[in-house]
């Protein structure tokens, strides 16, 4: 048995390296391009992929204000799953490349997340993944988009990385129309659930909110700078903006997207670890009361022989030591141990016998 577990256990190590892409991804995160590649592959083994990358971002960008960055993708040859991971980088030197190092916040990702690495999944090989950054201080930054997914074959992880993108980071001119600086959108919500959203504006006189669901876009209605967006019955994504007007030229928010979720099981730590704990004492009492009860069946099986071998010796016949007994049995009044013993004189006259 024991060869038959250690034959299995080494089959499962060495077919780890028959595969070095992920098929199932790593699931989006705080990444550099180095880590995000090796999630898929040892970067020494990593072939280049096909795919267009392609950066698009607003006209203008503030300093301090939301803005949106759009990465499209197309022309990629992927693995059966056509799960493909993005990140969103500062430079290709794989360290420091993360875009907070140039001062760029995450307010929300493609998934409802913070995280500058998504995963997504491709259609004909084409893809779209956004951002919405809140810009850092003014100057001119560069922005990058790397990819990775699995080969045709799958058996290998394919990266790339685009051309660099340079935004100018603008002051917020006076009487700019815009959003509060420390405002943020609802990312996800749960399925059933109607959101109202309340905005917080600076030099804004009047607005807009517009909703939209893949191609339509439909006009919300607004009150006291709140607006509601309708409940979600199925898991999926509706964005929205907001036209902002003022003394100042007009502003357009980003399309915000909001992910409508099915509800997520909650664990409770503390029963989680009482549970452990119950397990934990059940496995060891069974290791203390397993061998008491072996010995005890061995106690009873030996008594059961023991019994067994009496009942045999009791029950068999014990030879006699005289001679043997007459045609008719023991003589009238004899015993058989008074046979045992002075039968022989019975049957011999000479020795002083009854016959």
């Amino acid at each position: 048995m024991r060869v038959k577990v250690a034959t299995v256990l080494l089959v499962l190590i060495l077919s780890s390296t028959l595969s070095t892409a992920n098929p199932g991804g790593e699931g989006d995160g705080i990444r550099s391009r180095d880590c995000a590649g090796s999630c898929h592959a040892d970067s020494s083994s990593n072939g280049a992929s096909t795919a267009n990358i392609t950066i698009q971002f607003q006209e203008h960008v503030y300093t301090g204000l939301l803005t949106e960055v759009t990465v499209t993708i197309s022309d990629t040859e992927t693995a059966y799953t056509s799960l493909i991971g993005v990140t969103l980088l500062i430079n290709t030197n794989g360290a420091k490349d993360l875009p907070a190092y140039d001062g760029w916040e995450i307010v929300a990702d493609h998934n409802g997340g913070t995280n500058n690495y998504v995963e997504s999944t491709a259609s004909s090989g084409n893809m779209e993944v956004s951002w919405t950054l809140r810009a850092p201080s003014t100057g001119t930054l560069t922005l990058y988009a790397a990819v990775q997914h699995g080969s045709p074959t799958g058996n290998i992880a394919m990266t790339g990385i685009s051309s660099p993108f340079t935004i100018d980071v603008e002051p917020v001119p006076e009487n700019l129309p815009r959003l509060e600086t420390n405002w943020e959108p609802p990312a996800t919500r749960e399925l059933g659930e109607e959101t109202t959203i309340i905005l917080e504006t600076t030099d804004v006189n009047s607005y807009l909110v517009e909703m939209r669901i893949g191609t339509q876009i439909t006009p919300l209605e607004v009150t006291d700078d709140e607006f509601t967006i309708p409940a979600a019955s199925k898991a999926g994504v509706v964005e929205w903006r907001a036209i902002l007007s003022g003394e100042g030229p007009d502003q357009t928010t980003p399309w915000f997207r909001l992910i409508a979720e099915e509800p997520s099981w909650g664990v409770d730590e503390t029963s989680l670890y009482m549970q452990g704990f119950a397990v934990l004492l059940l496995f060891a009492g069974m290791v203390l009361i397993l061998p008491k009860s072996r010995k005890e069946e061995t106690m009873k099986e030996y008594e059961q022989t023991s019994i067994v071998r009496e009942m045999i010796d009791l029950s068999t016949p014990v030879a006699s030591t005289g001679p043997p007994l007459p045609a008719g049995g023991l003589p009238p009044g004899w015993t058989m141990e008074q046979w045992e013993y002075y039968g022989h004189e019975y049957v011999d006259p000479n020795k002083g016998g009854l016959l």
